[in-house]
This record gives structure tokens, sequence and C-alpha cells, in this order.
């Protein structure tokens, strides 16, 4: 079996690929960064290495990889041949690969055959917005066509990936932890093969927004948290005992988000905080606060890890004091090599704050006034 990744960085060689390769899949990566798939051609694989108690690592082999840019109908072939299509580019990227994946999936259904797409990004639908991406660039016959053999299918992904450089190669670190949560109802009912390793359910709203409301949550909130005071990791910012306690009390509060609005067990959901922040705080590991508080204009949006919980909360009448302070630290993020983070500097400057958090989260009412207040109590 043959899969086609969008994306050879840490995700999609330390989690994504992993897993297909386990599967019994062919690798065929595809990316834009010429010395990485020099890299993974001439070695034929890569190595990961797994942060446990053994330092275990693991070779992935049966790997090949293309240019997306000046490999164009290599990557059409690909998409033609494969058994499954996936993708970890980071969702703002998800637009620039919507017209190879459309190029080579009409191509595809040329010959009637049907394929599964799974968009990997840490963002709730990923595959809903991949597909919109796609059939924007199709006319009306061929939206048809494509609706009866494209398969974009949700998925909600958990695995802490991080990077180095050894001897010029590059190598993935992962944690042991992972999840890969797959939406049963959308994979094609024809797919010869099952996903081993992988968690198939029914219904991924829950699956996804406790992944988005609490683990990246957690992460984005100890970023901004750690970046106002001057912390460059996430690890030594889960040092800070302040910072502990205010991300357990923002935790607490989404907690009960989850009670109310799907039963979920609450001394399960503790139980999962507890491991999310001993994940992030694993000092093993070395991930900076640029890297994870990284485009604050998406994480501050509307439908996204910090407001959306609260915006929940605050309609069910449900405390969330400690969800506007951290939204507050997310408005002060300051970051010069961040575009998102100087476009929130510079319509503080220009429009103000409340018209700034209003155009970026979508906020109004009491709730603006609280995360305006706080954020003027952090100054």
């Amino acid at each position: 079996m043959k899969a086609v990744h969008f994306g050879a960085g840490n995700i999609g060689r330390g989690f994504i690929g992993q897993i297909l390769h386990q599967n019994g899949f062919e690798l065929c990566f595809v990316d834009t960064d010429e010395t990485l798939i020099q890299q993974l051609n001439k070695a034929g694989g890569y190595s990961i290495e797994i942060i446990d108690e053994d330092a275990t690592t693991d070779f992935i082999d049966q790997v090949t990889a293309l240019n997306s840019i000046t490999e164009t109908e290599k990557v059409l072939t690909a998409i033609e041949e494969a058994d499954i299509l996936t993708t970890s580019v980071g969702a703002n990227n998800l637009v620039r690969i919507a017209p190879v994946i459309a190029q080579g999936l009409s191509k595809r259904f040329e010959q009637k055959r049907s394929l599964n797409i799974l968009a990997n990004e840490n963002i709730i639908n990923a595959s809903d917005i991949l597909k919109k991406e796609v059939y924007a660039l199709l006319t009306e016959a061929e939206q048809t066509t494509f609706d009866q053999y494209a398969y974009f299918v949700n998925t909600a992904i958990d695995r802490q990936s991080l990077g180095k450089i050894v001897d010029g190669k590059a190598i993935a670190i992962v944690e042991p932890y992972y999840e890969w949560v797959i939406n049963r109802q959308q994979f094609d009912p024809a797919t010869p093969f099952e996903l081993e390793k992988a968690v198939m359910i029914d219904e991924m709203q829950p699956y996804i927004e406790r992944k988005l409301y609490i683990v990246n949550a957690a992460h984005a909130a100890v970023a901004y948290l750690g970046a106002l005071q001057g912390y460059k990791t996430i690890q030594a910012a889960l040092q800070d005992s302040k910072i502990l306690r205010l991300v357990n009390q923002f935790l607490a509060e989404n907690l009960e988000y989850f009670v109310k609005k799907y039963s979920f067990s609450r001394e399960d959901l503790k139980q999962f905080i507890e491991k999310t922040l001993k994940r992030q705080g694993n000092q093993k590991l070395s991930d900076e606060i640029a890297r994870v508080g990284g485009s604050p204009i998406r994480k501050l949006g509307p439908e996204d890890r910090l407001v959306a919980p609260v915006a929940k909360l605050t309609i069910e009448d449900l405390p969330h004091d400690a969800g506007v302070k951290i939204i507050a630290a997310g408005y002060h993020y300051r970051n010069s090599a961040d575009p998102e983070a100087e476009k929130i500097k510079s319509l503080i400057a220009e429009e103000g704050l409340e018209a700034t958090i209003k155009k970026i989260s979508n906020l109004d009412g009491t709730l603006l006034e609280e995360v305006a207040a706080a954020y003027e109590s952090q100054k």
C-alpha cells in the first residue's frame, strides 16, 4: 500500500508517517524543503527518537520524497497511485496545497478510484477546511465527480513532536504518548484496510474539542503567560508555580464545559489534564515559546483554543476568570519575527485595544470588557 503525505515536518515524520509505516504503507512525502527531501531520498527513510526511559529510536524505511514545486507531475502521479492521502502542513498552509491536491485527485477520479483524504492539523475539522479549499478550485461538474470519490475525513491528533539536526540530518523527537482519532463515518466504506493504532470513532466533536480546549489550550496558555514573564521554553514556564496554578484553573474551568455538554466523567478529565500538563512539562523536551505561541491571531480567533471555551462557559454562566486572563496574555504576546504578533501590536496602537479584541476574537459586551480589564492589569 502507498501513502502520500503532505508535510515532512516533525509531525509528518514523527507521528503520522510512523503510524502509516506501522500499518504497512510505503511513504511518499511531499514538501518544499529541498534539503530534507534529498535527505529522505538518499537514506530511503529517516530516524525518530522517542523520549522514553529506554531512549528508543525507530527507523522508518520505504520512504521517498517529492518537491511539490519542482516535481509537480510526479506528485500528481503519486496521488493517482495512492491508497491514502494525509497532511500535516499547518492549518494556514492548507490553501497552498489545495491546487496540487485538486489536480491529482481530478486525474485519479478519471479512473473512478476513490480516496480517503485526512488533514491532520491543530484546528477543528481540518479536512472540511481542505475540502472547501479544493472545491473552490473546481467547476460544478468536477465537484459532482468529487462528491462520488473524494472522502475528506476529519481527525484529531495529539503528540508532542520536535526536531533537531544531527550531522546535518533532521531527526524527529517525539514523546511516547500519541492519539490519532479518526471519524469512521466519513471514511470510504469500501476502504480495503483498517488503520491500527488509530482510534476510529463515530462522533468526532467531543474529541476534537477536548484536544483543542484542553491540550492545545494548555500549550498556548503556558506560552503566552510564559512570554509575559520572559521565559523562553514551555518547560521553563511550567516550573513557575504561579503560571502552573493559573493554567490549572483555566483547564478546570474548561472541564466543566465538557461535563455539562457531553457528560464526560469529571474524574477522567482531571486525570487527562494532569497527564497533559505532565507531558508538556517534560524536562527532556525543550519546546520554544516562540514556536508554541506563534500565529497568535489564529489562536485568539473566536473558534480556536482560548476564546471558544471561554465564550461557551460565558453562555452557560459558568466561571471563566482564568480564561479571561489567558486571553489577555495572548494580546500581550510580542515577537518581532512573528507577523501575526506584529499585526496585533500595530492594531492595538492604531485602533485601540477593545476594537482589536473585537476584530480578532469577535468578543463584545461584558466578556470584551473583562478581557480588556485583564489586559490592562497585566501591563
